[in-house]
């Protein structure tokens, strides 16, 4: 935006924020963060985004979690920056996911009094796939709490029972390394199966030969990994590959 015509657009934005059009806050709250058309103003930003994110605007979360991560007209607050991003992540922003599992992998954010913890709990309790996946890696690594492989393996079984892919690569993995307890070797098989021949319904051939991997590292003779890799071949072949 610029000249008379970006300030025609402010103004318009922020009359629309007024009546508590939820869009027109985060859109206004961001132009403040950024200093886009308008003068920056931090404070006034996070106000506006505050006021989108409290209607469940998931950009606006996804913005705030920015604002905490870095510091930007509040204290930087790694625990608060999570806290915000779940809450994106929740309503399926990929952005969010991407931030929590980078702060996942250098530990920022999750410490034991980080109440962004028992949210994720709280999450997995309710039901979440994307909770329960990520609750295990916690208890998978130790972050924020005591490592614990059983409960790990527990919260990775019911996201990998709804079907979440990362709870089923996660319980090989674990299969592997010999960490579970009740996960056998049938069942990971089964479920990689299932899973290949969904994304064989969606014509992801890649996805699919995954998990033909996956069968293979888990039981290498099994009579599913043959089924299969043969229908990938037949997938394969009928779109005119070699």
């Amino acid at each position: 935006m610029s000249g008379d015509d970006g300030t025609m657009e402010i103004k318009e934005l922020r009359k629309a924020a007024e009546s508590g059009d939820a869009e027109a806050q985060g859109l206004l709250g961001t132009a403040l963060a950024m200093g886009e058309g308008v003068e920056q103003d931090l404070a006034e930003a996070v106000r506006w985004l505050k006021s989108a994110a409290e209607q469940g605007d998931v950009n606006s979360l996804f913005n705030l979690g920015i604002i905490h991560e870095r510091g930007l007209g509040v204290d930087r607050d790694l625990e608060e920056a999570a806290l915000w991003f779940w809450q994106a992540a929740e309503m399926g922003d990929a952005g969010a996911k991407v931030k929590l599992g980078t702060m996942l992998i250098k530990g920022d954010g999750f410490s034991s009094e980080s109440g962004v913890v028992e949210v994720v709990r709280a999450s997995a309790d309710r039901g979440v796939p994307y909770a329960q996946a990520f609750l295990a890696k916690l208890y998978l690594d130790g972050t924020g709490m005591e490592p614990d492989d059983l409960l790990a393996e527990k919260w990775f079984r019911r996201a990998a029972e709804q079907g979440d892919e990362s709870a089923m690569f996660n319980l090989c993995e674990m299969l592997l390394e010999d960490r579970t307890r009740e996960t056998a070797e049938e069942e990971a098989a089964g479920w990689f199966y299932e899973f290949g021949m969904s994304c064989l319904g969606r014509n992801d051939l890649v996805k699919a030969f995954d998990c033909l991997v996956s069968i293979k590292r888990v039981a290498p003779d099994h009579f599913l990994a043959q089924r299969l890799e043969d229908e990938i071949e037949r997938r394969n072949q009928s779109q005119g590959g070699r």
